[in-house]
């Protein structure tokens, strides 16, 4: 294989293929209708609006990822006054690990009005959640769950986060 400004030739068949095709990344923005599964690093390029029903906004399909809000919100279904009022939708999340390793939600960007958690960290390994904000979610703000390990939350802010439904009285991370 030789370079040759910017391209790779591959053989003698000289088959050209521009060298940063396999390594850009996705860019997602508008209203997503089914969840985004996210298969190599993703960045949101304006606000993101979440209309997937009783699922996940994002999830993670390949560890060693991450997703760069880069100043956007991701906005769920919830009431933008009263939160969820009580109701509590069980996957219904902004974004989630899905058990998998070395991922990373990196802010700053707000995650908000989710009718269960903003962030679920379930059953990863080595995730990271960095300068986020999480508001008004149903469930915890940033959600890490015990079969989690390794995990780092750091630099994130959580506000108003939490249910009055019995047993779901999770609140910021």
């Amino acid at each position: 294989m030789t370079r040759l400004s910017g391209l790779m030739v591959l053989g003698v068949a000289a088959l050209m293929i521009p060298e940063t095709t396999a390594w850009a990344q996705d860019r997602v923005s508008g209203v997503i209708t089914r969840t985004y599964v996210i298969v190599r690093d993703t960045e949101l390029t304006g606000d993101v609006t979440c209309d997937v029903g009783s699922n996940p906004c994002f999830s993670f399909g390949a560890s060693g990822t991450q997703l760069k809000l880069n100043g956007f919100t991701i906005t769920g279904k919830a009431d933008p006054v009263t939160g969820c009022g009580g109701a509590i939708f069980a996957r219904e999340v902004g974004i989630t690990t899905n058990g998998l390793n070395g991922l990373t939600v990196r802010g700053p960007g707000l995650i908000q009005r989710f009718r269960n958690h903003g962030v679920s960290v379930t059953g990863s390994t080595l995730a990271r959640v960095e300068g986020v904000t999480v508001a008004t979610n149903c469930g915890a703000g940033i959600f890490v769950a015990s079969n989690s390990f390794g995990t780092l939350v750091q630099e994130n802010v959580a506000v108003r986060n939490g249910s009055t439904a019995p047993g779901f009285s999770c609140g910021g991370i």
